[in-house]
C-alpha cells in the first residue's frame, strides 16, 4: 500500500506546474468553502486534528479514526447573498473497515435572468453539491487516507460534473498531543463541462499542518499552510490600475515576506473542559484580499464555541470576512453508537 501511495503522490507532485490556480480561475471553487463550524473557528483550513469530530474527514481523509465510529454530523452555513450550505459527515464501521462519508450542498437560490440590454427574462437557479466516501489505513504511528468525491453543479439548466479523490497522510505522537498532516486535495478530472471551451481545472491544493497542545496547558494550537503548489497567491486586480499625478500608472508590488504569510493560517481551542471549547483563527490571505484599503472590518478573524451534553455536540463560530460582516456556522453532531445496535463479532480496531 505504501509503494502504491508514493506512487500517486510522484504523479500529483509531477503535475504540480499544470495546477497553479488559486481561486476564482478552476471550477468547483465551492469544495474550497469551510462548512463546518470547527474548521471555520479555526481559520478556514485544518488538515492535522485527529480526534472524535467526523468533519475533519472532509479535510483530510487520514484524520479518520475509531473514534469517529457512528458519528454524524450535520453542518449549516447561512452564505452571503442569500446562499445557503449545508454538509453532513458520518463514520461507520462495516466487517473489518472503518468507512467515512460526506455530502456538500450549496444552494444559490432564484437569481434574476436578464438578457445583453437589461430586460428582465424572469429567475434562474443554481446549486452545487459533492458527495464522497473516505477510507483510512494505519500504520503504527501514521495513518494514509484517500477520499472519492463526486462533484456536480448546475446553472441555469447547464451542468458540469467531476471525478475528485483528495489523499494525505497524518503522523501522531504516540504519548503526546502532536499531530502532522499533509494532503493533496481535488485531484481528478472534470468530464463534463457547463459548454465547451470552458475551464476544466480543478481547485486543487496541497495543505501542510500541525495541531498541538503542550502539557498543562488548556490551549490546542493549529498552524496549517495552504495553496504550496505556488508561492505568489496574491490577487492583483489589473483592471482596478492607479495612477500618479503625472498619469504614470503605478505598479503593485509585493513582498516576499507577505506572499508567504498568506500561506499560513493560525487557530487555537480553549479547552475549558472535556465538555466546553473556546475557538479562535486568524486567516492572513483572507485578511489582506477582503479588506478595504482603510478599514479591515475584523476580515480573516473567526471566534468560537463548542459544547457537549450527553450524545450532542453543538457549535457555532462566526467567521468575518468583509466590513460588510460575518457569517455564521453551526454545527450539531451526535455520538449514535448508544442508538445502533453493536455488532459483538466486529473487532474494534484504533484506525484501520
Amino acid at each position: 500500500m505504501l509503494k502504491k501511495l508514493f506512487v500517486v503522490i510522484a504523479f500529483v507532485i509531477g503535475f504540480l506546474p499544470v495546477f497553479s490556480q488559486v481561486g476564482g480561475y478552476s471550477s468547483f471553487d465551492f469544495l474550497t468553502v469551510p462548512v463546518n463550524a470547527r474548521v471555520a473557528g479555526v481559520g478556514g483550513v485544518n488538515v492535522s486534528t485527529s480526534d472524535k469530530d467526523v468533519n475533519i474527514i472532509q479535510q483530510n481523509p487520514a484524520v479518520l479514526n475509531s473514534a469517529m465510529n457512528k458519528v454524524m454530523s450535520l453542518n449549516y452555513l447561512p452564505y452571503y447573498g442569500g446562499v445557503n450550505a449545508t454538509s453532513l459527515s458520518y463514520a461507520h464501521q462495516i466487517k473489518n473497515a472503518l468507512w467515512g462519508f460526506g455530502m456538500q450542498y450549496l444552494n444559490y437560490g432564484s437569481i434574476n435572468s436578464t438578457n445583453a440590454s437589461g430586460a428582465d427574462q424572469g429567475t434562474f437557479s443554481s446549486n452545487d453539491f459533492m458527495v464522497m466516501a473516505t477510507r483510512s489505513h494505519k500504520i503504527n504511528y501514521y495513518t494514509l487516507g484517500a477520499s472519492v468525491k463526486f462533484a456536480g453543479s448546475q446553472i441555469a439548466g447547464y451542468n458540469a460534473y467531476a471525478l475528485m479523490a483528495d489523499v494525505g497522510g497524518t503522523f501522531k505522537h504516540p504519548t503526546k498531543d502532536f499531530t502532522i498532516g499533509m494532503v493533496f486535495k481535488n485531484v481528478g478530472y472534470a468530464f463534463k463541462q457547463y459548454t465547451s471551451g470552458t475551464s476544466d481545472a480543478l481547485p486543487f491544493d496541497v495543505q501542510l499542518g500541525t495541531s498541538f497542545k503542550p502539557e498543562h496547558f488548556p490551549i490546542r494550537l493549529s498552524i496549517t499552510l495552504d495553496h504550496l503548489k505556488k508561492l505568489n497567491v496574491v490577487y492583483n486586480d489589473t483592471t482596478m490600475k492607479q495612477y500618479d499625478i503625472n498619469g504614470n500608472p503605478i505598479t503593485t508590488k509585493t513582498s516576499l515576506s507577505d506572499e508567504i504569510a498568506r500561506h499560513f493560517i493560525i487557530g487555537g481551542e480553549v479547552i475549558i473542559s472535556k465538555n466546553f471549547n473556546l475557538r479562535f483563527g486568524y486567516n492572513y490571505e483572507r485578511r489582506q484580499e477582503l479588506r478595504l484599503t482603510s478599514v479591515s472590518g475584523g476580515a480573516g478573524l473567526s471566534f468560537g464555541v463548542m459544547f457537549r451534553v450527553k450524545a450532542f455536540e453543538i457549535a457555532y463560530t462566526k467567521a468575518y470576512y468583509h466590513v460588510a460582516g460575518g457569517t455564521n456556522f453551526f454545527t450539531v453532531a451526535m455520538d449514535m453508537s448508544g442508538f445502533v445496535k453493536k455488532n459483538k463479532n466486529i473487532p474494534q480496531q484504533e484506525n484501520d
